[in-house]
């Protein structure tokens, strides 16, 4: 989900609060540019016509919260709440149930050696649950992800044999391994089928819905292998910036079995359908809402490694660094 902000943004940082942060110590001058100004001038419209939506976020440490996962989602959606309102920030909180936990599996399919991820594309299944009982149908989610966002761009990623499925694209953004924000432009679409009608997962068995999968060099008989996560995820309440509807929040904890220990938690925000070049407002204050209450306020509790993988959990799956500047 994606919005923009004009001017260039001078930090001024707090020394105790950027000390405690696991992002560097290079902080005060890598943010001295703005991210959005830099990605405009890079993309000058109407390059990014089709980007409609930004999402921020970052990975969060589960040794630095309560063991028990209803606990910690608890604790951290409080965390949030006071170094928001400590900021100057607007954070709203839902009337009913804000941290009802939603259950699901998420495989992401690839080669053994990754063969989909090395030539721009992730495959992702998702499976919901409503009590302990999967869902009749599964969503299947096929992205393309490359430096270049008009390269991203590019990819038709087109869905047939369904009656319905949905294209869209929008610059996710975290920090970089140097404590800067970076952003990158991701495209996907989505439909839902039944699970049986995948297969054994090959190639041409996703390839049935998106023929241009057979295009990537890779046998159609090749057997993708999942690396499944079993998902907790809170829909709490909403950041609120200027500019947009409020930007919902999601926290998200995945574990390795179902039931299992977290292994990371994580925290995002974002907002969608929107003219990129025309809300510079709306990323500027989603960029200091990162910035100052994320970074400054909250990094403590951040991965030691968020920075690596840009605020992305498959990154961190899938062991795939974000690309060095």
């Amino acid at each position: 989900m994606i919005k923009k902000f004009l001017g260039s943004v001078v930090l001024s940082l707090v020394a105790a609060a950027f000390m405690a942060a696991p992002w560097g110590q290079t902080f005060a001058a890598a943010e001295a540019r703005a991210l959005y100004v830099a990605t405009i001038e890079r993309y000058p419209a109407p390059k990014l016509d089709d980007v409609d939506g930004r999402e921020y976020k970052v990975l969060l440490d589960p040794a630095k919260t309560r063991p028990e996962m209803n606990e910690a989602f608890k604790d951290l959606w409080g965390k949030v709440k006071a170094a928001a309102s400590k900021r100057g920030f607007s954070v709203t909180e839902k009337e009913k149930n804000p941290l009802a936990i939603e259950f699901s599996t998420k495989a992401y399919f690839d080669t053994k050696d990754q063969m989909l991820w090395s030539k721009g594309y992730i495959v992702r299944i998702t499976t919901r649950y409503k009590d302990r009982k999967p869902a009749s149908t599964v969503a299947v989610t096929v992205k393309t992800v490359f430096e270049d966002a008009e390269k991203t761009l590019a990819v038709p990623l087109a869905v047939v044999g369904v009656d319905k499925f949905k294209t869209e694209a929008e610059e996710n953004v975290g920090f970089g391994p140097d404590g800067s924000l970076r952003g990158y432009v991701e495209k996907g679409s989505s439909f839902s089928v039944p699970l049986a009608s995948l297969g054994k997962f090959s190639l041409g068995d996703f390839a049935k819905y998106m023929p241009e999968l057979l295009k990537l060099g890779v046998p159609a008989e090749t057997e993708l292998i999942a690396n499944t996560a079993y998902s907790y995820r809170i829909k709490p309440g909403a950041v609120v910036l200027p500019g947009t509807e409020p930007c919902g929040v999601s926290m998200e904890a995945w574990s390795a079995t179902e039931g299992g220990a977290p292994y990371l938690y994580d925290f995002s925000y974002g907002y969608g359908d929107v003219d990129f070049y025309k809300i510079a407002e709306t990323h500027d204050a989603g960029e200091q809402f990162m910035i100052r209450v994320v970074k400054e306020e909250l990094g403590g509790l951040a991965s030691p490694d968020s920075g690596k993988w840009g605020g992305s959990k498959v990154r961190q799956m899938m062991k795939r660094p974000i690309p060095a500047k």
